[in-house]
């Protein structure tokens, strides 16, 4: 506040005048005396105020078990930062490993470097330093990211050297895979989002592999297993059926993601091969085979938790020759199955239709002209109305793409044959390939090709009329051999997972496929020998996206039995 001033100024050498100089200098002073109070009540209040901010820094230690008022700083005898405190109350948890009731009074990165020689799973907190060199000295070990809603602004950023000879993984709070770092390699790892413990990581690096197989595979039986096809039923769960080669009967187990899986069992008791399968629900699915006779069959699976039973076999034709089968769900009710009818014959199909456990099958029409070949034809929907096949020609084992059209239960050609001949360079054999319909307007289908050219072909097909246009093929060279079998699931409608027997690996190799907006084809890291010693042979390896970060992969494993292993792949 303004104080009046005082003007008036005694002289104490001029005896005329002091005496009113005098009278007026303290009529003038006690004018301002009220004034002068105010201000120095002032002065008090911020020395006060002054007092107590000083006494709130952290200028004392904190001490375990002593009872603090919201608001008040101490300072961590571990780190010597300043925290202040977010609650009242006391407690023994040091203020740095306390984010609930501390907060650190910096916005700047913690820095720091820490070196580690492990041979167990290394767990990080917010104050671990930034720079972690590790040096882990048993295979399969994991380094899990600190809570992400524990980290603050400037510091949600982990730099991962690995300065040892094992590869170890790295995983968000909760679990959730992030990445791999191999020997030698640096990685940094980002928090955008640390709303949640488990947060939002972005990686970034060079050759960075994000398909986790450390979920250790459960071997299933004991016996031959082949034929493999698998089939999603939730995130959580898939099924599987095969044919057993001891007894050559159709054998099927439901396959759990997060718990045991269940125990296989005999579907029925007569031989089969060219199995296939789908799920019409979350507890049904439809298996549909080939005796060794050629007849075409299928059954309903009933499933409940980890047990299953096989309704009542139906044949849906009797033509005794050719090979090959596939099928998926159209809907709840209705399938559609595609099948060899004849030795170097054309495709045909039927609809399925499930009223409880019992099918009935359409009458045959012909997918399409053309001679195929082999065991390899697939068919997957693209709407309750409509489906993509793809099989391979007699003339040159190059893949032909047709589309269905499915009104009430009768299924028809529609538009022309997309002949992919003029992508695939060189002379092909009779080998297994993956397709993947990720949307009503695209679908992506995947070959090996003779590798005096490249190892695979990749190509986009646009599904949203009447016929397949090819938008784009792309080669990729993955280190494989002359005998790849290939197939694919589809992850979400913007990527595929794509997984082989024959590669350089001696096991199976897996990679994520992903398409732009603009429609290019961007292959990812390859994960190899994801599942060690595994034969280059056709229906030797199965999978089946459980949602967009969870793969149900099925193969014949090096022992020729059925092995389940649940891959993960970094979102």
């Amino acid at each position: 506040m303004a104080i009046d001033l005082i003007t008036a100024n005694p002289d104490e050498n001029n005896p005329d005048t002091i005496a009113v100089e005098i009278d007026l200098f303290v009529q003038q002073l006690k004018g301002s005396i009220p004034q002068y109070n105010a201000q120095f009540a002032a002065v008090n209040a911020a020395v006060a105020a002054a007092e107590s901010a000083v006494s709130a820094l952290a200028n004392t230690v904190w001490v375990s078990g002593t009872s603090y008022t919201a608001g008040v700083v101490r300072y961590s005898p571990i780190d010597f930062l300043n925290y202040r405190r977010k609650t009242n109350g006391a407690g023994t948890t040091d203020p740095s490993q306390d984010p609930t009731n501390w907060e650190l009074q910096t916005s700047t990165s913690l820095g720091g470097s820490e070196t580690t020689t492990s041979a167990i799973d290394i767990t990080l907190t917010f104050t671990s330093a930034r720079l972690q060199i590790i040096n882990m000295t048993a295979a399969g070990k994991k380094v899990t990211n600190p809570p992400a809603s524990t980290l603050k602004k400037g510091t949600p950023v982990f730099v991962y050297k690995n300065d040892g000879a094992y590869r170890f993984s790295v995983h968000k709070n909760g679990g959730g895979f992030i990445c791999y770092v191999n020997p030698g390699q640096v990685v940094a790892v980002h928090c955008s989002d640390t709303s949640s413990s488990a947060g939002v990581w972005q990686v970034s690096g060079e050759d960075i592999e994000q398909v986790y197989s450390g979920n250790n595979a459960e071997v299933l039986n004991a016996v031959d297993s082949r034929y493999l096809a698998v089939a999603m039923l939730s995130a959580t769960q898939a099924i599987c059926a095969f044919a057993d080669n001891v007894t050559g009967y159709p054998n099927a187990v439901v396959l759990n993601y997060g718990s045991a899986s269940g125990t296989p069992a005999q579907i029925t008791n007569e031989a089969a091969v060219d199995i296939s399968i789908a799920a019409q629900t979350n507890n049904q699915a439809t298996v549909v085979y080939k005796m060794s006779t050629g007849v075409t069959k299928a059954v309903v699976l009933d499933i409940s938790s980890s047990t299953f039973t096989p309704g009542t076999v139906r044949q849906i034709d009797g033509g005794t020759t050719g090979r090959g089968t596939s099928v998926d769900a159209l809907s709840s009710t209705q399938l559609l199955a595609v099948y060899y009818g004849a030795s170097g014959g054309v495709p045909k199909m039927r609809v399925l239709d499930i009223a409880s456990s019992v099918i009935t099958e359409s009458a045959e029409v012909t997918a399409d002209g053309t001679n195929g070949s082999g065991l390899y034809l697939r068919i997957r929907k693209v709407s309750s109305s409509k489906a993509l096949l793809i099989f391979l020609d007699n003339t040159n084992k190059k893949m032909q793409c047709r589309l269905i059209s499915i009104t009430g239960s009768i299924p028809a050609q529609t538009g022309s044959l997309l002949d992919l001949t003029s992508v695939l360079p060189g002379s092909l054999a009779n080998k297994q390939f993956g397709m993947a319909v990720l949307s009503t307007t695209r679908a992506v289908a995947v070959t090996a090709v003779d590798r005096t050219y490249c190892d695979f072909v990749v190509s986009l097909l646009d599904i949203s009329g009447s016929s397949p246009v090819l938008l784009r093929s792309r080669v990729f060279n993955v280190g494989v051999t002359a005998t790849v079998h290939a197939t694919a699931t589809k992850l979400d409608a913007n990527s595929l997972y794509v997984t082989w027997t024959g590669g350089y690996s001696n096991g199976v190799d897996g990679v994520r496929i992903a398409i732009t907006a603009d429609d290019n084809i961007l292959l990812g890291e390859i994960s190899e020998n994801v599942e060690p010693g595994v034969t280059a042979a056709g229906f030797y390896v199965a999978c089946a996206g459980l949602d967009s970060g969870h793969v149900m992969q099925v193969v014949r494993n090096a022992n020729t039995y059925l092995s389940a292993r649940t891959l993960e792949l970094a979102s």
